[in-house]
């Protein structure tokens, strides 16, 4: 099997998340996402891009969150599967993190600002290494899912 870091394909990039109502924040980290593959590609003399987007299962949404997504897993992943951004686009396994990451065959690991610090510890228990690149927060105070989802209900009443 070919090493990926000496020069072959572009460098695969993966990024996991709800996605539920998209929204300008969800752009920023898929483009900061392609942007840190670009600059790790530059540095292993390697071109092109492929961003993997795991879109996270309706029952780990209701796990995690407490609530259903407004939107369920195949609509989200069929509206991040239509951005110019994303290559690909597929829903999590159940419980199994670390099987979307081995599908993906990510060179490089991007996790949103909110997102929880144990994915790190999962994958470096697991033997997996992986770099990890953290994207900072668009706009936190104006631009979450749950925000907008109040503003929403606000409106309706």
């Amino acid at each position: 099997m070919t090493d990926r870091r000496v020069g072959r394909g572009p460098v695969r990039v993966f990024v996991a998340g709800t996605f539920d109502g998209l929204h300008f924040g969800h752009l920023y980290l898929l483009k900061f996402a392609r942007r840190a593959a670009e600059r790790w590609g530059r540095r292993h003399k390697r071109r092109g891009v492929h961003l993997s987007v795991v879109v996270a299962r309706d029952d780990s949404v209701r796990r995690i969150k407490g609530r259903l997504p407004h939107h369920s897993q195949r609509q989200r992943r069929e509206l991040l599967g239509e951005l110019g951004l994303v290559d690909e686009a597929f829903v999590g396994y159940r419980d199994d993190f670390l099987r979307s990451v081995a599908r993906a065959r990510p060179d490089l690991i991007v996790l949103g600002y909110d997102q929880s610090r144990a994915w790190e510890e999962v994958l470096r228990r697991s033997g997996i290494e992986i770099p990890v690149v953290r994207c900072k927060a668009f706009n936190p105070a104006r631009l979450k899912s749950s925000m907008m989802r109040d503003d929403i209900i606000q409106m309706r009443t």
